[in-house]
């Protein structure tokens, strides 16, 4: 497991990299979207193709979202960048649990924010992203 999300995390910095040179790359969060990872377990393969991957890159400047497939887990769309001054409108609330973490995220363009379950295993990543944000949003 460990060696897979460092795999990941190395894809997500190798895709911005590829972007932009000139960018640092500093942490990657990795996260599914969707509903509750327990409800796309209870569809299976439906759900395992409704769900997509999400890789969010913190660099000095900018945070970088990726989303590729669930099924191969890779980033292949860059869906936005954001400007890490604006990036505190990024996150609209967060719910930690224990098992999985909710990340709700409020993507450009887009109407409503998109549900991102985040793994126990990345809960340290999810944690120092929110840091990272200008104005954090506030843990409930």
């Amino acid at each position: 497991m460990a060696e897979r999300k460092l795999e990941l995390q190395s894809e997500a910095r190798r895709a911005v990299l590829n972007i932009d040179r000139t960018e640092r790359p500093r942490l990657v969060l990795l996260a599914i979207s969707g509903p509750s990872q327990y409800l796309i377990g209870a569809m299976g393969l439906l759900g395992m193709l409704l769900a997509k991957s999400y890789f969010l890159t913190v660099t000095d400047r900018s945070v970088y979202i990726h989303r590729g497939p669930r099924t191969n887990a890779h980033p292949r769309e860059l869906v936005h960048v954001v400007p890490l001054k604006e990036a505190d409108e990024l996150v609209s609330r967060v719910k930690h649990g224990r098992s999985w973490n909710a990340l709700f995220l409020r993507i450009p363009g887009k109407a409503k924010p998109v549900r991102l379950n985040v793994s126990f295993h990345s809960r340290p990543e999810l944690d120092s992203f929110l840091t990272k944000l200008p104005k954090a949003p506030e843990r409930p």
